[in-house]
């Protein structure tokens, strides 16, 4: 990997090469923005940009890098300065991430490592990206820019999550010959941010989450955001040469943006109803297991019932002989005791009837979960 190192301040400089040197990166020290600009050529893979320098700032440096046609290189920033307005101008004129000044070694070398992930990755989707465009804009030729977002709206009702909802965005853009950053929250998780470039820049993650607060439209110079409850779409870099295309994007886009926030209130309803019908098996089959035990201690003490009755009345007959009693009485007290009998027969039948239609109750909610029509 080769590094450029751009910092009017030697000493800042000898500091940043001192914090990479055991890494075994190529690094090459500038000392303003104009020395930067006249090495481009010589292909570096990471830019290392103050941010505050005399003659060509940091910022001014980028911006020239970006409009000459130098995409590649990862940009970090560095600056003594971390407010909003600082970084807003590093990620419009380009930059990828941004560092706080002063900084400890293992940070920049973390944001180093980082960066090197995100070129890789880059290098990687390039050749399928520049495909995925050819095909896109074939696309767009055929069924015009309404005709994506119709499209956009039929394939977003298959998207079964966050992720595959945001790829779908970002298919529509490619389509636009746009790229964009998207942020998508739930009361179930922390927001979520994808980018249309595969790895989300860190610069990136913080101008998102500044944007969420910003009015629903808002398009200022390249950049535009358009906000819903569950979506934040922000798209860095629109036609400017074209005024009235930019217009209809914008059109387009919000409508985009409000499919995808339907999309997203549908799914968090279908996942409620998930939820819900897993808590209904769980709780059928608790029913299924609870009511056989019922019916398995209920027959045993049915038979440890009637086996007492019986002897009881065994006992009873037995008695008769050594009490004394007339042929009338015996008889009597007999069909007492048989009497009794009955009833409990009689109970144990009434229970008997209850258990089979609760049994029904849950072949019924059975075949209900299986998506069986249930006939009375």
């Amino acid at each position: 990997m080769k590094i450029f190192i751009v910092d009017d301040d030697p000493l800042a400089r000898l500091v940043t090469t001192n914090s990479l040197e055991e890494q075994g990166f190529t690094m090459i020290e500038l000392e303003d923005g104009q020395a930067c600009l006249g090495r481009v050529e010589e292909q570096p893979d990471i830019i290392i940009l103050d941010v505050e320098m005399d003659g060509l700032d940091g910022i001014a440096t980028c911006r020239a890098l970006r409009q000459d046609g130098h995409e590649r290189p990862h940009v970090l920033f560095i600056s003594s300065h971390d407010d909003m307005e600082t970084r807003l101008a590093a990620y419009d004129a380009g930059g990828n991430d941004f560092l706080v000044k002063p900084f400890m070694p293992d940070e920049l070398t973390r944001k180093i490592r980082q960066a090197i992930g995100q070129l890789e990755l880059r290098d990687s989707l390039a050749s399928r990206a520049d495909m995925a465009q050819t095909v896109a804009f074939s696309a767009m030729s055929s069924m015009g820019e309404m005709g994506a977002v119709l499209e956009f709206m039929r394939k977003s009702f298959l998207a079964l999550s966050p992720r595959e909802l945001a790829q779908e965005i970002f298919n529509t853009l490619g389509g636009y010959g746009l790229q964009g950053a998207v942020e998508i929250r739930s009361p179930d998780h922390a927001p979520l941010h994808f980018s249309s470039q595969g790895s989300v820049a860190p610069l990136e993650s913080a101008i998102l989450e500044y944007a969420r607060n910003l009015p629903r439209i808002v398009q200022s110079a390249e950049r535009m955001v358009i906000n819903y409850p569950l979506v934040t779409l922000l798209i860095p870099q629109l036609p400017q040469a074209d005024p009235d295309r930019v217009g209809r994007l914008r059109d387009h886009l919000a409508i985009v943006a409000e499919a995808a926030e339907a999309r997203l209130q549908a799914l968090g309803t279908e996942n409620l109803r998930l939820a819900q019908a897993e808590a209904i098996v769980q709780a059928v089959t608790q029913l299924s297991v609870t009511l056989e035990e019922i019916e398995k201690r209920q027959q045993e003490q049915r038979l440890q019932a009637q086996a007492a009755l019986i002897a009881h009345l065994h006992e009873m007959e037995d008695a008769f002989v050594r009490l004394g009693l007339s042929s009338e009485q015996e008889h009597s007290l007999i069909r007492m005791a048989r009497a009794a009998m009955e009833d409990q027969s009689a109970s144990q039948a009434g229970q008997e009837t209850l258990e089979i239609r609760l049994r029904e109750v849950v072949r019924a909610l059975n075949r209900a979960i299986q998506g069986k029509a249930v006939r009375q």
